[in-house]
């Protein structure tokens, strides 16, 4: 098989080349759709982690019949406690799967996660039925994400079967664990410490999270997350006076932020395009608060969780510092108030900036695709842009179908317009930044 280089046109400015890709999407459509649907009927819930390798085998059996070359990445069980706190000590399996272009480099590498949130009660469907109805898939996982793992397969796969044959590799990797992020985690995080995501081998990286099929995301907020509790000295009600009450403590922590750190916060808003505009600011939320033993008992002990959201001039550090100020001063006003502090998460904000080539040939193919221009967005919570980012790859973006609205609720959907506009994005995108030739 020869292959012929083609010279001229940008590929989304080659109406040649657009239509070639358009059909050859829509004829793949009910394909696409059904390995999306195989991947929704496996619930792969975390926490705590079900059916990894299931979901891993069903997703690289299918990708080697695509003509992928495809390995299992699984977390040593020694390594489960650490990197999957969270996962009763069930398996981690990635996958990585990689077709080979004329050239190896440059190499772009498509990236979204198999786990999904657990599906909760009140659906109108079977949450891991992959249902259609009005144009939209429901399910579990199909916007969050498994919707953006079709996508980014079946983009790749309608340029194949259009003729086209990449001058640049390809690589996928479905990774578990990005539900329960974690300063490390079992899925992109393992894979960047162990070198399979690295600047020496990959050029482009694509995440391919539901951030609206117009918006192309740059980067995300920082978030603490972690818990605090007050101590206090357990007596019997009937004689308050003889213990300390870790509940009443925890409330005047509380009420001290509310009062004096939550209008500092509202005060910083950001400069990037967040969405939802209204998670544009800084925030901390207590989530969740358990305390005491019995009614007619002094609470010697309280606990409240809590998540921190930080705009991008803002640090880990200098968050941490705000909150601890807080607990630092009620005990040094107040001798019997004592705390302690724990953190399970923190990362900074993550921004690439504007300029990436893969931004750039994103733009463009949604130019193309949808007529109008991208936003430029940052998402409000994190995700596994920032294991990437911090391993020296600048050039990673955030692109997928799906709407945010539609993650983690209840009869969670996709379009599938939304399914079809993205693959053919994430097609002309790829054509860009890896050139192509025809096959002949």
């Amino acid at each position: 098989m020869a292959v012929e280089q083609d010279a001229g046109l940008h590929p989304v400015h080659d109406t040649a080349v657009c239509a070639r890709v358009r059909a050859s999407l829509a004829a793949i459509q009910a394909e696409m759709i059904a390995f999306l649907q195989g991947l929704v009927r496996i619930p792969t819930e975390n926490p705590p982690g079900r059916a990894y390798p299931e979901c891993a085998a069903f997703a690289g059996t299918w990708l080697e019949r695509l003509g992928y070359e495809v390995r299992y990445v699984a977390v040593p069980d020694d390594q489960l406690a650490v990197l999957a706190p969270h996962g009763q000590g069930l398996p981690r399996v990635n996958v990585l799967a990689r077709l080979s272009g004329v050239d190896e480099r440059p190499v772009l590498h498509f990236n979204g996660h198999i786990d999904v949130v657990p599906a909760g009660d009140g659906w109108s469907v079977d949450p891991f039925g992959g249902t259609i109805r009005e144009g939209r898939i429901f399910g579990r996982g199909v916007s969050d994400m498994k919707g953006g793992i079709a996508a980014q397969v079946y983009a790749v796969e309608a340029l194949r079967r259009a003729g086209f044959r990449l001058r640049g590799t390809v690589e996928h990797s479905l990774v578990t664990d990005e539900e329960s992020t974690g300063n490390r985690n079992a899925g992109t995080g393992y894979l960047v410490e162990q070198g399979y995501i690295g600047p020496g081998r990959i050029d482009y990286v694509i995440i391919t999270e539901p951030l609206e099929v117009d918006n192309i995301c740059l980067g995300h907020r920082g978030t603490i997350q972690g818990a605090i509790e007050t101590l206090g000295r357990q007596a019997h009600g009937a004689m308050p006076e003889r213990g300390v009450n870790a509940i009443e403590k925890m409330a005047l922590a509380l009420a001290a932020i509310e009062r004096d750190l939550k209008p500092l916060l509202r005060e910083r808003r950001s400069s990037l395009c967040i969405i939802p505009d209204s998670a544009s600011g800084s925030s901390v939320t207590a989530g969740t608060i358990a305390g005491g033993t019995s009614t007619n008992t002094v609470a010697a002990h309280c606990r409240v969780t809590f998540d921190r959201r930080l705009v991008e001039n803002e640090t880990i550090a200098g968050a941490r510092a705000e909150m601890l100020a807080i607990f630092d001063r009620l005990a040094a006003e107040d001798p019997d108030f004592l705390y302690r502090y724990h953190e399970s998460y923190a990362t900074d904000p993550v921004w690439v900036g504007t300029e990436t080539r893969a931004g750039a040939a994103f733009a463009e193919a949604i130019r193309a695709v949808l007529g109008r221009e991208p936003r430029l967005v940052c998402s409000p919570g994190t995700d596994d842009q920032r294991f990437v980012v911090r391993a020296g790859i600048n050039e990673c973006i955030v692109y997928g179908p799906g709407e945010i609205r539609q993650t983690h609720v209840v009869d969670e959907s996709l379009a599938l317009d939304d399914l079809r506009v993205s693959a053919e994005v994430m097609a002309l995108a790829a054509l860009d930044l890896l050139g192509y030739g025809q096959e002949t």
